[in-house]
């Protein structure tokens, strides 16, 4: 097993498109850096002490910054491995392993643990290069006390079962162009299936929740349901929840239930999530809370034909079980699915390949 591990890691550091990669991992994340540089104080012409940065601003950039490793290096690894892996059977390398008396599950492993090292690594370099230009730019880097290294593992970690995925995947078909196509729809169809399980994160408590809220808000009002209000009737009828649990959210929580689709939408920095976690001078704040309650602000009008979200209060939304989620609970629940999933793909995985006609 050291002896392939060795080998592939040689093949691998001799590879020239791996150098490629790890210098753009280092340049993207320092050209960002610089961009927030220019547009906040260059292009202004003020100094940084100018803008007044509080802790949270300054760990909302940092955040914004590093944790875009988790959109870019998929695309990466999807067009990387199935090339690499490939040549295993273009050159006879396995079947060469199999003949030197190396069984397959030690050739299984070595190459999955080659691949996940480096998606571990092109993403280090991501990270550690994002926090460089922090620095340099002067914005400074700033933690919370080692608490966003949490959650960028997290993210790691997901990208540790999908970099098994793509290996097992690469090592199951012989066709590289055929496995590339696949890795390559799977990357883009997550933007699909993050749209579905983040929009239908909501359970049927949190609409029943809702509901009433929404109705103690007619009452103070618009004086409820009683004819006393121009509302009532138009805003009775249509308040449809049955009608809105329809194919998609069966299709989508399950989704958002059993896998790490949405954890891009809730982790990845972007001002929608963080608009969406607090009020309106929290922008630029690092959130401590995510927020799911998509079904408030994206289908109000759906579900009532009326957008009453300017009657609803905040503190209302927030006693809603399930709509805001402290972070280190939403880590939890996803580690624990990026684990499952790595043991699925690896044991699933190597179920086929051990049956596999390799010559």
């Amino acid at each position: 097993m050291l002896e392939l591990l060795k080998f592939e890691y040689y093949r691998l550091l001799k590879c020239k498109v791996i150098w490629v990669m790890a210098a753009l991992a280092a340049l993207a994340p320092l050209l960002v850096a610089i961009a927030i540089r220019l547009l906040l104080v260059n292009l202004g012409d003020i100094e940084i002490d100018d803008l007044n940065l509080t802790h949270s601003n300054v760990r909302f950039l940092n955040w914004y910054v590093i944790s875009y490793f988790y959109e870019r290096i998929p695309l990466a690894i999807a067009l990387f491995t199935p090339l690499f892996v490939g040549r295993d059977y273009k050159d006879g390398f396995i079947r060469n392993k199999i003949t030197a008396g190396h069984t397959r599950i030690e050739i299984f492993s070595a190459v999955v643990i080659t691949e996940v090292s480096l998606t571990v690594a092109l993403s280090l370099i991501y990270i550690i290069f994002g926090l460089i230009g922090m620095a340099c730019t002067g914005f400074g880097v700033d933690l919370n006390h080692g608490e966003m290294l949490g959650r960028a593992a997290t993210m790691l970690l997901s990208l540790v079962a999908t970099s098994v995925l793509f290996a097992v995947i690469s090592l199951l078909i012989k066709s590289r162009a055929g496995t590339t196509v696949i890795c390559i729809a799977f990357i883009f169809s997550l933007g699909l299936f993050s749209m579905l399980s983040t929009n239908f994160s909501y359970t049927h408590k949190m609409i029943d929740e809702y509901e009433d809220i929404y109705n103690d808000a007619v009452e103070d009002y618009f004086g409820g349901f009683d004819g006393n209000s121009m509302y009532y009737g138009e805003v009775d009828a249509e308040f449809d929840k049955d009608s809105y649990f329809n194919a998609g959210w069966y299709i989508g929580h399950p989704i958002f239930v059993l896998t790490n689709a949405s954890l891009g939408d809730e982790f990845v920095a972007n001002f929608s999530n963080i608009f969406m976690a607090g009020d309106i001078e929290d922008l630029f704040s690092y959130p401590d809370k995510i927020a799911r309650t998509s079904f408030v602000s994206s289908y109000m009008t759906l579900l009532s034909g009326n957008n009453m979200g300017y009657f609803i209060s905040q503190d209302d939304i927030e006693d809603i079980e399930g709509a805001y989620v402290d972070y280190e609970v939403a880590e939890l629940q996803y580690n624990l699915k990026s684990v499952l999933w790595v043991a699925v793909y690896f044991c699933g995985g190597y179920a086929l390949f051990r049956k596999k006609n390799i010559f």
